[in-house]
């Protein structure tokens, strides 16, 4: 059986219009294309507050980057070992929305720059790295949505507000631009301006490669 992939969808703050989107018509085109596809997502302290883990643990998520990376960092290690692993074993393609690079941009952007080098290795070791079963993705794609047009939706359209302003978008789509290469990645223009079939065509050519 041939071994299967992991395709992780990226976007800063702001873009998960478009990544959402881009996930559902990668699906359906892998689907349509004969591949079995399975879905995953990585947590972040919005999610955590949506399923009411904020007031079970009685944690501030959100609001302490520390605590906030070891949690992603253990629920990234339970979903990579239980659902990603199984089904690249067993052939299948996995998108996976939003994963390492988010959580190494959280905490960039909140300053906490100084021995970046060992975030990276407890990222690592959260993919399966120390337990002899690492999991890196064969093809991450970052969804890029300018900076105002991120800002403008947290900010205007969903009422949230991070004490950065537009800075803080600007630091998280130039820390993301730096750090796609590093995770077989490639920059997808997501921006307002283009549609939805031009967005999944840049795509979809280059999730193909990776297949075929």
């Amino acid at each position: 059986m041939e071994k299967g992939k992991l395709i992780v969808i990226e976007g800063i703050s702001g873009s998960g219009q478009q990544v959402t989107s881009g996930i559902t018509v990668l699906k359906q085109a892998l689907i349509a294309a004969g591949h079995e596809v399975v879905e995953c997502a990585n947590p972040d302290s919005g999610r955590a507050q949506e399923l009411g883990l904020a007031s079970v643990f009685n944690w501030p998520f959100g609001k302490d980057i520390r605590a906030d990376f070891f949690l992603e960092g253990a629920v990234r290690a339970e979903i990579f070992k239980n659902i990603v692993r199984p089904a690249i074993d067993e052939g299948k393609i996995v998108l996976c929305k939003q994963s390492s690079i988010s959580s190494l941009a959280n905490a960039w952007v909140n300053g906490h720059t100084n021995h970046f080098d060992v975030l990276r290795q407890l990222e690592k070791v959260s993919r399966g790295y120390l337990f002899d079963d690492e999991i890196y993705p064969d093809l991450t794609l970052f969804y890029d949505v300018p900076a105002q047009e991120a800002f403008e939706r947290i900010e205007d359209v969903l009422q949230i507000h991070h004490e950065g302003g537009i800075e803080y978008y600007q630091k998280m789509r130039s820390f993301y631009l730096g750090e796609i290469s590093r995770w077989h990645g490639y920059r997808i223009d997501a921006s307002a301006d283009r549609s939805q079939e031009e967005i999944f065509a840049d795509a979809w050519a280059l999730v193909k490669p990776i297949l075929w």
